[in-house]
């Protein structure tokens, strides 16, 4: 139903506009950034509790850093948010100079926060889904990012446990992720379908709780990016078995190099081990089944020694504009915490939040009241009234 929702939605939206999407920098067809597989494929731990294992994870970072700016060349210091705001700006000159229909999910709703904090009446709509807020501090932001993942992750114990479609049905799908973890961090499980080439041949317990985030962002099969949660519920029943594959590191999608480059200029790193451990304490505390995995962790640490300062710190933005902004969040996003949405409107002045009352890494793509609504602003210019706990379906 989400899939064939999202097909009719999609067909009124192209019906309505041309549709142009973008590759902000270093990403898809622009020029991408490129790394040393090798160093990124290194082996080090996200949690280091002694000096070694800091030293250790400062040193790979700064390498595959140094490797990156080799071989992707200047482009390497140029790919922050805010260039890449400016760069749509540009475009939507190019094209006319009429104002823009903008739609931004998950970081497209930064970069589209960050481009009307620059050109504040260039746009005509703007709808911001499965919200990023760029401007908490480093331990709020990983206590909202844990928390989520946190409760998404128990929202999936539930249903594995119980829906007849699961690969763990019947199963205390809870004990079995604690023996997962118990069990992977003794000996890491083989990844059977993983040579070396593309993905580690074994998977740790960091690296089952850390890939495990992205599985949670569409709850049913068919929505987005071949995630779901039956593909997590396969996963850890197969690595029950002793073959972690589904869980285990990729490293040929050369994505993963652009994310890791823009987060390395847009967010600022963990300075020192007692920072690093006061955070995991902390996330030990109130999150102890995911116990501070989560992507803000990683954006955090995978800087540490990056040798290409930040360029584009967080801050809080003070938008004004005429033209109402759209801003839709849910009470289920293992990726983008509903506060960030909520903190988003003490950001933008004129902006209307909807939260849909549901799981999954954003709300258009799954059919729906929410969907409906940012649909229907896009087309009529219209922003509805502000609604909490929507629906999905």
């Amino acid at each position: 139903m989400a899939q064939g929702a999202f097909q009719n939605q999609t067909l009124q939206l192209r019906a309505a506009f041309d549709i142009i999407g973008l590759d902000p920098r270093g990403t898809g067809m622009s020029h991408q950034i490129i790394c040393s597989k090798d160093i990124y494929a290194e082996r080090v731990s996200w949690f280091p509790q002694t000096e070694e294992e800091y030293d250790a994870l400062v040193d790979k970072n700064k390498r595959l850093g140094e490797s990156c700016r080799e071989l992707t060349g200047p482009l390497l210091e140029h790919v922050d948010t805010i260039s890449a705001a400016k760069d749509h700006e540009a475009v939507r000159v190019a094209l006319g100079n009429e104002p823009m229909n903008f739609l931004g999910l998950s970081y497209g709703s930064q970069l589209g926060a960050q481009y009307i904090s620059l050109f504040p009446e260039n746009f005509r709509t703007l709808a911001l889904d499965a919200i990023v807020q760029h401007s908490q501090s480093e331990a709020a932001n990983i206590h909202i990012d844990t928390s989520s993942y946190e409760l998404v992750l128990k929202h999936f114990f539930d249903w594995a446990a119980t829906d007849a479609s699961s690969a763990l049905h019947g199963q205390d799908v809870r004990a079995l992720w604690l023996d997962l973890l118990t069990e992977a961090a003794e000996t890491p499980i083989p990844a059977l379908s993983c040579n070396g080439t593309d993905c580690l041949t074994d998977v740790n317990a960091e690296e089952i709780l850390f890939n495990a985030q992205g599985f949670l962002n569409f709850p049913g099969a068919g929505v987005g990016l071949g995630v779901s949660w039956q593909l997590l519920a396969s996963a850890l029943f197969d690595a029950s078995y002793g073959d972690a594959s589904t869980l285990s590191t990729p490293y040929s999608n050369p994505e993963v190099f652009s994310r890791l480059a823009i987060h390395c200029l847009d967010w600022n790193r963990s300075e020192s081990l007692s920072d690093i451990k006061a955070k995991l304490a902390m996330a030990t505390a109130y999150t102890p089944l995911v116990r501070g995995a989560s992507h803000r962790w990683r954006a955090q640490h995978a800087c540490m020694g990056w040798p290409v300062a930040v360029k584009n710190p967080p801050r809080k933005l003070n938008i004004k504009s005429d033209t109402t902004v759209l801003m839709a969040s849910s009470t289920g996003d293992s990726s983008t915490g509903l506060p960030w949405a909520i903190g988003m409107l003490e950001e933008i002045e004129n902006a209307v939040l909807i939260v849909r009352n549901g799981d999954g890494h954003g709300s258009l793509p799954l059919g729906g009241e929410t969907s409906d609504l940012i649909g229907r602003y896009l087309i009529t210019g219209k922003a509805p009234a502000e609604r909490f706990l929507t629906t999905s379906s």
